[in-house]
């Protein structure tokens, strides 16, 4: 498996990335929605209720994407998560170690009791990730077409 780091999203620093990946058409597809416009990719950044951690591989020190926790209810110690891998480093082991390295983020430094997320009907390999990765079915949304998911410490 890929050897990666979480690093705390930094304005200064990862931005631009940012600003690349959400205003690319193709990888919000994979999150069922329109690219963003340029200038929302801040506001998005700058949520109060939003931590994002940059994914960074280990050996060679590139930024391979993000996991970003959203939808924080801190009273419930629960959020929602969302993985985006930058498309050509897809399919090579990134998502996978993002979702497990950031799993024990969520239950230690948030100390989240449970994970939500929704994976786009037609995105197959993430659903089949997220199924290995020990996610429980929780429901099917038709109108937005999105299977949800949820991990939970209890």
């Amino acid at each position: 498996m890929k050897k990666i780091i979480l690093i705390k999203y930094s304005t200064e620093k990862h931005f631009t990335f940012l600003q690349k990946w959400l205003t690319d058409e193709e990888l919000m597809n994979g999150w069922g929605m329109p690219p963003f416009w340029d200038h929302k990719v801040r506001e998005w950044a700058e949520e109060s209720d939003k931590v994002i951690l940059i994914v960074k591989d280990k050996d060679s020190g590139k930024i391979v994407g993000f996991v970003n926790f959203y939808d924080w209810d801190k009273k419930k110690r629960v959020a929602s998560r969302g993985t985006l891998i930058d498309s050509k480093y897809q399919n090579k082991g990134y998502g996978k170690a993002a979702i497990l390295e950031s799993n024990r983020y969520a239950f230690k430094e948030m100390k989240l009791k449970r994970i939500e997320l929704y994976v786009e009907e037609d995105n197959k390999v993430s659903r089949h990730i997220t199924e290995k990765l020990g996610y429980k079915y929780d429901r099917y949304d038709s109108k937005k077409k999105r299977h949800h998911y949820f991990m939970s410490l209890e």
